[in-house]
């Protein structure tokens, strides 16, 4: 399935900014994407509660009044490149192999992340919960709807973002780890979906055993 990707989040298009510039305010954001002030500080107050960006200082104005809060991402303020380190390992890894381990080391990758539980429920119902909780965990943001056709997991974070462009294979791995949780085949049927909000999730949908 293929996903329209051309149309960037407002989330999308502020990080980018925090990227381009190393300190800046809700009003410098609100100026440059053309958005308001409060839609800023909305999705800032996620973004800093998620652990993505901090606020770091305020600056100084000649003026009366409080100065304006300035923020930055995280991982630029702590001065590491652990993205790039595993984007490097990842590519380095699978480089490797060949379609077919590809898959299978994936798989591993997924049973690693995951450490299961000592035991599985029986009903599928309370694997959904269960997994929600681990996945929660893990930092996937994520919760389940009951469907028709079937049960729907949704993921509103993902915690691989920064490397997710040059490593798609990640949504693979990340359908992997939803199958081992529920012990059954999932269908990834949204990446990074957006909403009125400007948030994105990711949708997969459980398939009958």
């Amino acid at each position: 399935m293929e996903y329209n990707q051309g149309v960037k989040t407002t989330r999308q298009r502020l990080l980018e900014q925090l990227e381009a510039w190393e300190l800046v305010s809700a009003g410098d954001l609100s100026r440059a994407l053309k958005i308001t002030a409060a839609d800023v500080r909305h999705h800032l107050t996620g973004l800093v509660a998620e652990g993505v960006v901090e606020m770091v200082s305020q600056r100084r104005t000649a003026g009366r009044g409080r100065p304006p809060r300035l923020y930055t991402l995280v991982r630029r303020a702590q001065r590491h490149n652990l993205d790039g380190l595993a984007s490097a390992l990842l590519q380095e890894f699978l480089d490797s192999l060949d379609a077919p381990s590809r898959q299978q080391a994936l798989q591993r990758l997924a049973a690693r992340l995951l450490e299961y539980p000592p035991e599985v429920p029986r009903s599928l119902a309370g694997r959904l919960y269960q997994a929600t909780r681990r996945l929660n965990e893990l930092g996937y943001h994520s919760r389940w709807e009951a469907r028709a056709q079937a049960p729907q997991l949704i993921l509103g974070h993902c915690p691989y973002l920064a490397i997710l462009p040059r490593h798609p294979e990640l949504c693979q791995m990340d359908a992997f780890l939803l199958g081992c949780l529920l012990q059954t085949p999932v269908a990834q049927t949204a990446k990074l979906e957006s909403n009125s909000r400007g948030s994105t999730c990711c949708r997969f949908l459980v398939k009958k055993p």
